[in-house]
């Protein structure tokens, strides 16, 4: 089959489309969702990535994270997890001590932190004058903290480590707190009541990058006291966080000698799993796409059942047209036009008709990650390259495939019947 003959086919496709336009939008419905399905979880999950990506990379490549359960959970976890004992400050003291590509050590205790298959605690309430926030985490850590989790300094300055020893009553509060209680001054040299405890503000952090899909981050509503002023107003909170900045290019060595630190220390045999959990910015995106893999499976089943209805639409349309045109093909073949002229008429127009369902997908798609895009800038929208391909071959291949067996009926048409046929 040459260009002409496919240029030619095409054009009467598309002439017969025209024709029947009310009937092959309807037929090619089905394409069109299955088509949009996929563009559309694509465009979303890969600005879900992105998000993942850009929070990652705003902690920090080298860091590492250490705490007593999985960093994402799906389900309630068994009671082995569960019973782990917490990590604590002497861990990541001995960490820092005994592993030589440690660079910094972070260690922290949020008030909030929520345990597997129990609701968080409730948070103390922050005031300040006439004004309160009720969902604020309070966390006590080192000065350090600013270091290893890069902490963007909006005015004033981070605790010192005197500040620390000594138990002052000092803070640094995040964005939304500071929207909260000093919507109109400077908050700077303030005093705020938290838990019932005066804290002095000495600095403030900037707003942090939004959430997966635009979301609030929690990170926003965080306000940062000494460690041992922490320690002091709540002594039973022992359920540490730990973040290890390694030094460049000792990552593997350093989490093999952090693994190594920690079974010891908690007492782990050697036929037996880690009681805590290590998280690497490369972990947690490989967890996502995990997650990410079975969503997508998901999609394809769904849009594939989207194809399937899209697909027996083309055949019954295609058959119709063949009952409709028997003469046509009679007088072709009278004509001198071969079986393989015949299958590739019919089957041009299949195709043509699931590809203009393909394109619509495609077209519509973006234009909805435009919208979404304008109106939640915090959102990117975009489809990648490989699923506008998947979604266009799809199309193209539903259209080969319901497009094949009318095309065949057509071909083996006797000439002399369809001659008679009216």
């Amino acid at each position: 089959m040459n260009l002409s003959s496919i240029k030619e086919n095409t054009t009467l496709a598309m002439q017969t489309l025209v024709a029947h336009k009310f009937r092959a939008g309807l037929t090619i419905l089905g394409v069109f969702i299955g088509v949009l399905v996929i563009v559309a979880m694509a465009a979303v999950l890969n600005g879900f990535r992105q998000s993942v990506l850009d929070n990652a990379e705003s902690f920090g490549t080298r860091n590492v994270y250490l705490w007593r359960y999985p960093f994402i959970m799906t389900s309630k976890p068994p009671a082995e997890v569960l019973n782990r004992k917490p990590l604590s400050l002497e861990d990541g003291l001995a960490i820092e001590r005994e592993v030589p590509q440690v660079e910094h050590i972070y260690a922290g205790i949020p008030y909030v932190i929520g345990l597997p298959g129990s609701p968080p605690p409730v948070p103390p309430e922050v005031r300040y004058r006439d004004r309160a926030m009720n969902r604020t985490q309070l966390v006590g850590n080192f000065p350090v903290a600013e270091l290893v989790m890069n902490v963007p300094i909006a005015e004033g300055r981070y605790f010192n480590d005197s500040e620390n020893l000594h138990k002052a009553a000092v803070c640094v509060l995040a964005f939304n707190v500071v929207e909260a209680l000093f919507p109109a001054e400077d908050p700077i040299g303030k005093t705020i009541n938290v838990g019932g405890q005066e804290f002095t503000v000495v600095g403030t952090v900037k707003k942090q990058k939004a959430g997966p899909f635009g979301s609030e981050n929690q990170e926003d509503n965080d306000i940062f006291i000494p460690y041992w002023t922490f320690h002091k107003m709540y002594p039973s909170k022992d359920d540490h966080f730990l973040i290890v900045r390694m030094r460049e290019g000792e990552m593997k060595a350093g989490i093999q000698g952090i693994e190594q630190v920690l079974r010891r220390r908690r007492h782990v045999s050697i036929d037996k799993e880690n009681d805590f959990e290590i998280g690497t910015p490369d972990s947690f995106i490989s967890t996502f796409d995990d997650i990410v893999g079975a969503v997508f499976g998901v999609m394809i089943i769904i849009s594939s059942i989207a194809f399937m209805v899209g697909g027996v639409g083309v055949m019954n349309i295609m058959l119709v047209a063949v009952t409709e045109r028997t003469r046509e093909i009679g007088i072709r073949k009278a004509v001198g036009a071969r079986r393989s002229d015949i299958v590739w008429q019919f089957l041009t127009e299949a195709v043509t008709l699931t590809g203009i369902g393909g394109l619509a997908g495609l077209g519509f798609g973006w234009l909805l990650g435009v919208v979404v895009s304008a109106l939640v800038p915090s959102l990117t929208m975009a489809i990648p390259l490989w699923a506008a391909a998947f979604g266009f071959f799809g199309s193209v291949t539903v259209g080969v495939v319901f497009g094949l067996w009318p095309a065949i009926k057509a071909a083996n048409l006797d000439p002399i019947t369809a001659l008679r046929h009216e």
